[in-house]
């Protein structure tokens, strides 16, 4: 029998400890998060040319531009239009154009009645779009969710241009029979709303007919040579996140998805990446003011990650959900933004062949470093004073985000870095001396690799480095804190991992000699998917039961050291089915279902369970080794939710024997025995190589068994509370008093 003792509280916990990261990878926003199922929506679609991989060299990575790729023309003549398109390095290159595009970065198809027909008995020409469905091997897979009795909102940009044409747009399913009702209006400057230089947005409603995928089907009708332009197409279930709501009037997002991860209660979101943030080649960094505004003045760019699947496909980075969407989304969530912007270094993974911008140049001060400052000024500036708040407050948000985090690159480190983070801190904390930065600590999670970035926050804390701290926080400062400590660190050190499940369970102890001395550890990225212990990346071994038992036994030990573990993130968050660049993933979905992992439902027990103090937890006679346990919690007096007195013990055990367990939890003699009376226990087990499938067609299997107990402890006057339980085999047990 192994004796527990919860005793009394130890320090504060961060209140930002539990989080999700996103990063568009899987097909993560465009096919996932972003609700409009029409892929390559506006005729301007980027690709990764995999031919072109070479073992180093910017050769390794040029740009496909494919405007019509994702689009099926039958009986037509198709014409991309344009005034520029992106050369093969991602540069812009000047088109001719026979009429304007609804935005300079915005291409279009002029379409002309008559050309090749591939349906012989078809009755008119048409154009299809069958979605997202991961590479050009399922290209023409019905990729389009559609409900029986739902509702889809039906957008587009038309425009006349020779004789007459009518369009019928309807969803067709796998037998080529509608499986919507079907609109039909004619392509003239009555059709919708008047825009710009003759162009209309045309808006209908289709009802579903059937529970089937499908392809977005538009009949083209009208004499031979007849011609229209065609742009930004969107077919979204009407009930998708943000529907009716001002604030999401551009991007909105796939309510399962959104529901999905607001189940966990995130307490912050950070975004947009990820290598995503560096990019491959100078260009194809994430530029979050290519993100912003209107739908067509979004610029498209490549997505690195296309080159995880097997042929670079559809992949594409449409950012119709961009910097202010994900805005939003956080503030739906209750969560604080964490957005991380480049550094002025490409992606430093191996074989990345990385690039480095220079410190003292123009385009340093003035590109990298001025879109941290500008960034601040979209988010929390005055739509009166600043032109950045201006673009928020024109797009729905007139109210600031109130973003007090950035990050500062992603995954970078050398001594070069380290001068680029105290430049652009420098100049965010002259801007705004109280913004916390997070700077990276490269790739690897181990000391030496670490070391630079851990010693420069070290002496940014001790004042060595003047003005890359923040200027302090905390219940002891003059400012509202961050993460509900009596002081605050004044940087983050962002560390990431990648290893194997042995490996994160002999790192539940890996924060205790952390230093407290106003550094603190955001771990942003991490998963038990075995990378860098070099084991199998693939699907049969990824998200097994035995990763989520090491990632919980992990966080026993971040739980425990939260007074200087501020927050933690999963990667990756999202995955489609068709589309795994990476195996092991926090929540997988298909076009109609989603399938969280077990990692998923680890963490939700965890983040959804956690109070505002950590205690004492002291675990005796674990002889086997395989026991981990920590708390949380409040007395009523000392918490800051005003919830009362409450305790959340999570204790799991890694290993092949069930463990006999007795809880001894003492009760501060202020706090009434009768406030925590209400016992809760929840147990999660399976089989340590089991896990949770989600196939193309169809909902998912869960492989976890939960057991839940409930009951009403009798008064009693004495103290501690004392409660014996089993703990099985390969389990996460949480106790809940209250």
């Amino acid at each position: 029998m192994v004796t527990i003792t919860v005793g009394a509280s130890t320090h504060p916990a961060s209140e930002r400890l539990y989080g999700v990261f996103f990063e568009d990878i899987n097909h993560g926003a465009d096919g996932g998060l972003n609700a409009n199922m029409v892929d390559n929506y506006s005729f301007d679609g980027v690709y990764v040319h995999h031919e072109s991989l070479r073992l180093k060299g910017a050769d390794r990575w040029r740009t496909e531009a494919d405007p019509l790729r994702g689009w099926r023309f039958d009986g037509l003549t198709v014409d991309s239009c344009g005034t520029e398109i992106r050369g093969e390095h991602g540069q812009r290159v000047m088109t001719d154009c026979p009429a304007p595009p609804i935005h300079r970065n915005s291409r279009y198809a002029r379409i002309t009645i008559g050309g090749p027909r591939i349906s012989e008995n078809a009755t008119y020409p048409s154009i299809e779009n069958y979605g997202y469905c991961g590479d050009l091997q399922r290209a023409g897979l019905y990729a389009m969710s559609i409900v029986r009795d739902h509702t889809y909102d039906f957008t587009a940009y038309v425009r006349p241009v020779n004789g007459t044409v009518s369009l019928r747009v309807t969803v067709i399913g796998g037998d080529d029979q509608p499986i919507t009702d079907d609109v039909r209006f004619d392509v003239d400057r009555f059709a919708g709303e008047p825009m710009r230089d003759g162009w209309v947005r045309v808006k209908y409603v289709l009802t579903g007919l059937a529970n089937e995928y499908g392809a977005l089907h538009v009949d083209v009708i009208g004499e031979p040579g007849a011609a229209f332009d065609l742009d930004c197409v969107s077919l979204m279930d009407a009930d998708s996140w943000g529907a009716g709501d001002p604030k999401w009037q551009y991007g909105r997002m796939r309510r399962d998805l959104v529901e999905s991860i607001a189940a966990l209660k995130p307490a912050f979101v950070r975004f947009p990446g990820g290598c995503i943030v560096e990019g491959v080649t100078p260009g194809n960094e994430y530029r979050w003011k290519d993100t912003v505004g209107a739908l067509p003045a979004r610029r498209q760019q490549v997505n690195m990650w296309a080159f995880k699947t097997p042929d670079g496909g559809m992949y594409s980075q449409s950012y119709q959900i961009g910097f202010y969407e994900y805005f939003c989304l956080c503030e739906d969530l209750g969560a604080k933004p964490l957005p991380t912007l480049f550094a002025g270094i490409t992606c430093q993974s191996p074989y990345r062949d990385p690039k480095h911008v220079d410190t003292g140049s123009d385009w340093f001060r003035n590109v990298v470093v001025q879109d941290y400052l500008d960034l601040i000024d979209f988010a929390n500036g005055d739509p009166e004073t600043n032109s950045w708040a201006a673009v928020r407050r024109d797009m729905g948000h007139p109210e600031p985000f109130g973003l007090d985090m950035i990050g500062v690159g992603n995954e970078n480190f050398g001594a070069d870095y380290v001068d680029k983070f105290d430049e652009i801190c420098r100049a965010i904390h002259a801007k705004d001396p109280h913004m916390l930065c997070v700077m990276s600590a490269g790739l690897f999670p181990f000391k030496l690799p670490m070391r630079r970035a851990w010693n420069h926050a070290h002496a940014v804390a001790a004042g060595e480095v003047p003005g890359v701290e923040a200027a302090p926080r905390g219940r002891h400062a003059d400012t509202d804190s961050l993460f509900g400590l009596d002081h605050e660190p004044v940087i983050l050190v962002d560390e990431h991992a990648y290893h194997s499940p042995q490996w994160f369970i002999s790192q539940a102890n890996r924060f205790d000699d952390y230093r407290r001395d106003g550094t603190g550890v955001y771990f942003g990225e991490y998963s038990a998917n075995g990378y860098f212990a070099a084991q199998p990346q693939d699907y049969d071994h990824a998200s097994q039961w035995r990763s989520a038992l090491a990632e919980a036994a992990f966080l026993t030990g971040c739980e425990r050291n939260s007074d200087v573990v501020m927050m933690t993130s999963y990667a990756p968050l999202l995955s489609h089915v068709t589309a795994h660049g990476w195996e092991q993933n926090l929540i997988e979905f298909n076009p109609a279902h989603v399938q969280p992992s077990v990692n998923y439902e680890a963490e939700r027990l965890f983040s959804t369970n956690y109070g505002s103090f950590a205690y004492a937890c002291v675990v005796d006679d674990d002889e086997g080794g395989c026991l981990f346990a920590s708390a949380t919690g409040s007395d009523g007096s000392n918490g800051s939710d005003g919830k009362g007195a409450r305790r959340f013990i999570k204790l799991v055990n890694t290993g092949e024997s069930r463990i006999g367990v007795t809880l001894h939890i003492t009760i501060p003699v202020r706090v009434s025995r009768d406030a925590l009376r209400h016992l809760h226990i929840e147990t999660l087990t399976a089989d340590p190589y089991a896990r949770n499938t989600l196939d193309y067609v169809g909902e998912g299997h869960e492989c976890v068994t939960q057991t839940v107990r409930d009951s009403l402890l009798p008064p009693d006057t004495s103290s501690p509370v004392r409660v014996a339980l089993t703990l099985p085999a390969s389990s996460i047990t949480l106790v809940r008093l209250k």
